[in-house]
């Protein structure tokens, strides 16, 4: 069979998709190559071992094609093409790889194409039209014609474009999948990374301006969550707990069994073991405190463990062979005594052996009476700004406890911190008679009188506090009022004319026996409209309360609320929802509906935040100053007024016999006060040693200026009877001269003043207020409300309840000096 039978027997299809073995080159040689020399059968071998090595590289060729890997599968048939010699027996095997690499190389510079890599798309095609190669082939021709078009082919792509186009392609998935999420944090991160490779993509913008609007509405959700929390404290303040069981408690106070039991001390151990008998006659110290040991063991029956039973006793004479110690120690003990606390065993045993005792943590020391030296020194300690204040609870100074105390000094709405002499105090340090400290501020000087053992123990806290690291916190406080005000009002009015029941009267047109209604136009039904022909407003309901009549606001408010009315405004019911009109016997019954539901919420915040040195006092302060009037010149009026006198309605002036005007002068304000309205804050953090406490003291105040009430009463004069025969109606009406408004102001204060302990980053609530006031109405028309069903509509109900709500909130965080907060915390 000839070695082009092999490649004829396939369609140019099927040389697309798998080539034929090519062993069949082995098999076909004819049996005369016996008679070839040993030269030309290795030719044919080493031919043989490159067809099939070309075979190989087809297959691998054709797995990367179809697995997309278009590089890859270019240097496979490349490969096979250049092992394929150009003979006519490998001729349809070559054209076969030919064409499997043209296409593979159109593929691979599309790819190259799309990443911006125009360069090497050119390249590679420019390889397969080479002369030798592919020149004619269609799609490598056309590719190539529009990477040449800058029309289909933008020339100022790049590589580093696309590829930042598919990172930034990757980016908007990965932030749109944490915006899904919830993680909006993330989200905004990865957006920001995206406008980093792309500073003008409108979908990152819209991508953050999504995940803002989500975070604005959990916001929103947490706002109405925080509202109903706190209503809902207001309603819970009116349940009544029931009374907590006292339980009796032993003589050691409360015990919690889930800790450890606690300790006795020393001292309370002294006076509450009592020895039935002492009897001491010669007897050392030594052994006098060996019995008294014992004693204490056996009567010990307030401690639980055994191990803490009784008390110990130290010896503290200083060196053995000095002579106070030799002579305590041979002093002879000589004491008959019954029933008594140890306590007093031990003054009767120091009386007689010139020593002195200390009740210490684990031990009683007995020393030598005026063992310690009394002579006192004086040193000077460099010490932090904040020595007084850091480490420690901050205080006030003497009488800042006191609730009967005085106003506070000028200084500030924060108490005074303590002096040195003090806070040394508070640490342990001990201070004899003439002993003294004081602190420098203005060179951070800690000047000490104090004996030589004590020095010692101040140079140890002076040690530490300057060991301690510089820190600052951010003290955060806010306030929130939250009132809702809530409205829900049903009423029925009802009108009633004359409904006959026979019978002539002596008044014209009314039956001598009738029904209706009993309050003829009272002033109060003035709104519901009669039918026609209808006179008069012959009420039934007019005494049941509805609206204003019914709904009584807080006085304050309602005072605010009539500054430009005056002390008497007008009352009106409740407005008209549906009016119905009937004929009973000819007689007029006329319904006016009345009902609404209102709900008003007031939410207001106040957040506050100050930075400060741990120990030193910060104020925030965010006001602006109200002038106002505090005193008020009284109005002037005219002396007399002739007969002649007549007031102009327009300009409200007396004109005489129009001759002259005489003015009227209203209250006049002649002094003023100022007053700060807005936010104060004050605050004195001091961070613990370990920087995870603060202790704060610290007065937020937040002042807010409500409106004016009017304590003045417009001054009026009736019209006289020249206006009244010029203008006709005019001659019984009042004209106002003059407003004659005296305007104080109103303030609403919220304030908290404490001294508390929190945890660093931590938000703690100091304080709140709840209040709720209600107000209810039920009125009914005596026998009519009481109707089953059709009573309802006799009755006039309200309900009006108003709830408030007020919580301080403080959150602290330590920061170090760069702003950050410290490491490890």
């Amino acid at each position: 069979m000839p070695i082009s039978d092999c490649f004829q027997s396939a369609s140019s299809r099927a040389r697309l998709l798998a080539i034929a073995p090519l062993t069949c080159l082995l098999i076909t040689q004819p049996l005369a190559a016996q008679g070839r020399t040993r030269l030309a059968e290795a030719e044919l071998q080493r031919r043989a071992g490159k067809a099939q090595e070309a075979q190989e590289l087809l297959k691998k060729g054709d797995e990367s094609y179809k697995a997309g890997k278009w590089s890859e599968a270019v240097d496979a048939y490349a490969g096979a093409r250049s092992l394929l010699p150009d003979a006519p027996a490998t001729a349809d095997a070559r054209a076969a790889a030919t064409e499997r690499l043209a296409q593979a190389s159109v593929e691979l510079a599309r790819k190259q194409r799309r990443m911006g890599d125009n360069e090497g798309a050119a390249a590679t095609l420019d390889k397969i039209l080479a002369p030798d190669v592919a020149p004619a082939d269609a799609a490598a021709r056309q590719l190539r014609e529009e990477l040449d078009d800058p029309i289909r082919t933008n020339p100022a792509a790049n590589r580093e474009h696309a590829e930042n186009v598919d990172k930034v392609r990757r980016q908007l998935y990965e932030a749109e999948g944490f915006k899904n999420l919830g993680k909006y944090d993330a989200a905004e991160a990865m957006y920001q990374e995206v406008l980093r490779v792309d500073p003008t993509n409108k979908a990152a913008r819209r991508g953050m301006e999504d995940a803002v609007q989500l975070r604005a509405d959990y916001y929103r959700a947490a706002y109405d969550e925080t509202r109903a929390r706190h209503l809902a404290e207001v309603d819970a303040g009116w349940e009544l707990k029931p009374r907590p069981l006292i339980e009796a408690t032993n003589a050691l106070g409360p015990v919690d069994e889930g800790a450890a039991p606690t300790r006795m001390l020393i001292s309370a151990k002294l006076d509450r073991l009592i020895i039935p008998r002492v009897d001491f006659e010669g007897t050392t110290i030594q052994e006098a405190l060996d019995y008294l040991r014992g004693q204490s063991i056996t009567l010990d029956t307030f401690e639980l463990d055994t191990k803490d039973k009784g008390v110990n006793f130290v010896l503290d004479l200083g060196p053995a062979d000095s002579p106070a110690a030799k002579e305590i120690l041979s002093t002879k003990i000589n004491l008959q005594l019954k029933n008594v606390p140890i306590s007093q065993v031990l003054k009767y045993i120091g009386e007689q052996t010139k020593t002195t005792y200390a009740s210490q943590e684990y031990a009683v020391a007995i020393r030598p009476v005026g063992g310690a030296s009394a002579e006192l020194i004086t040193r000077s300690y460099r010490v932090p700004p904040d020595f007084l204040s850091s480490g420690g609870s901050v205080g006030a100074g003497e009488g800042a406890s006191d609730p009967f105390a005085g106003d506070k000094p000028a200084e500030g709405l924060l108490a005074k911190r303590m002096n040195a002499l003090t806070r040394l105090k508070e640490m342990g340090i001990p201070f004899p008679e003439g002993a003294n400290a004081d602190f420098i501020a203005s060179t951070s000087t800690l000047r000490v009188v104090n004996t030589v053992e004590n020095q010692e123990m101040v140079q140890q806290v002076v040690a530490a506090a300057q060991s301690a690291k510089p820190t600052m916190v951010a003290v955060t406080v806010r306030v929130i009022k939250t009132q809702q005000r809530t409205l829900e009002e049903l009423d029925f009015d009802w009108l009633l004319d004359d409904f006959s029941l026979g019978g002539k009267s002596f008044a014209p047109g009314i039956s001598a026996t009738h029904l209706s209604g009993g309050s003829p136009n009272p002033d109060n039904l003035s709104d519901v409209a009669l039918p026609d022909g209808a006179v008069f407003r012959n009420g039934l309901t007019s005494g049941n309360r509805s609206g204003n009549e019914a709904i009584v606001g807080n006085s304050i408010d309602d005072r605010i609320l009539m500054a430009q009315q005056g002390f008497a405004p007008g009352s009106a019911r409740a407005p008209g929802v549906l009016w119905a009109n009937g004929f009973l016997n000819n007689a007029n019954l006329t319904m006016l509906m009345r009902g609404f539901q209102q709900k008003k919420g007031v939410d207001l915040m106040v957040s506050p935040t100050t930075v400060t040195r741990s120990g030193q006092q910060s104020t925030l302060a965010s006001t602006k100053q109200f002038i106002y009037p505090t005193e008020y010149e009284p109005p002037e009026l005219p002396n007399t007024v002739g007969s002649t006198d007549f007031i102009d309605p327009v300009t409200g002036l007396i004109t005489n016999g129009g001759t002259g005007v005489t003015p009227i002068t209203p209250a006049t304000p002649t002094s003023f006060e100022t007053r700060e309205v807005g936010v104060v804050l004050d605050v004195l953090p001091t961070v613990s040693e370990d920087g995870q406490y603060v202790d704060v003291t610290l007065k937020p105040t937040v002042t807010d200026f409500d409106g004016f009430v009017n304590y003045g009463t417009p001054i009026t004069s009736p019209a006289p009877s020249v206006i009244g025969a010029i203008g006709g109606a005019f001659g019984d009406s009042q004209v106002v001269l003059t407003p004659n408004e005296i305007l104080m102001p109103v303030f609403s204060v919220m304030k908290a003043e404490t001294a508390l302990t929190i945890r660093n980053g931590a938000t703690l609530v100091i304080g709140g207020l709840m209040d709720e006031r209600v107000q209810k109405v039920q009125d009914k028309t005596q026998f009519f409300g009481d109707l089953p069903l059709v009573g309802r509509m006799f009755r006039n109900e309200a309900y009006a309840p108003v709830r408030t709500a007020i919580v301080f909130l403080v959150t602290v965080q330590v920061l170090d000096p760069t702003g950050q907060p410290p490491s490890g915390h």
